[in-house]
């Protein structure tokens, strides 16, 4: 897992030409162009992304999510959410990996990391991860979910 702020992406662009594209892009979208929701193609099925206007859960509500083919890339624009984070295979199976999807399920003891407006993650396929979980009371946060092709 990588944790930063918005102004180090360039630090990252060393991850492979999807990624610096996927960061380049992320760094420079204008959400109020955007409909939450939508995708929109950034390089074909390689890089995509999703506007999410959501209100976060509390913890109780939330489980771990995990993808095979893709990696996140995770950016809170307003508000503030936790994402809980474990490594596969430190927490049990709750929905068995769907291919077609690509996503599963998992959930048991996890820790969090607060995410600002500002700040990104990215997850790889061994980094389940628990987006908006609240950080306290449920709150509106606004989020970008760019999705990178691994193969």
């Amino acid at each position: 897992m990588v944790f930063d702020r918005i102004e180090n992406a360039p630090l990252y662009y060393g991850l492979g030409p999807r990624f610096q594209k996927a960061l380049e892009w992320m760094a420079q979208a204008d959400p109020t162009q955007m409909k939450p929701g939508e995708k929109v193609v950034i390089d074909g099925n390689n890089v995509f992304a999703t506007l999410f206007k959501v209100d976060t859960l509390p913890r109780a509500e939330s489980q771990l999510e995990g993808h095979r083919n893709y990696a996140d890339i995770q950016y809170v624009l307003n508000g503030q959410e936790c994402v809980g984070y474990a490594l596969e295979g430190t927490v049990p199976v709750t929905v068995p990996f769907d291919p077609e999807k690509d996503i599963g399920f998992w959930n048991g003891d996890w820790d969090t990391i607060t995410v600002r407006a500002g700040n990104f993650y990215i997850v790889w396929p061994q980094d389940l991860h628990a987006p908006r979980v609240a950080s306290g009371t449920p709150e509106p946060v606004t989020r970008l979910v760019v999705k990178v092709k691994l193969n």
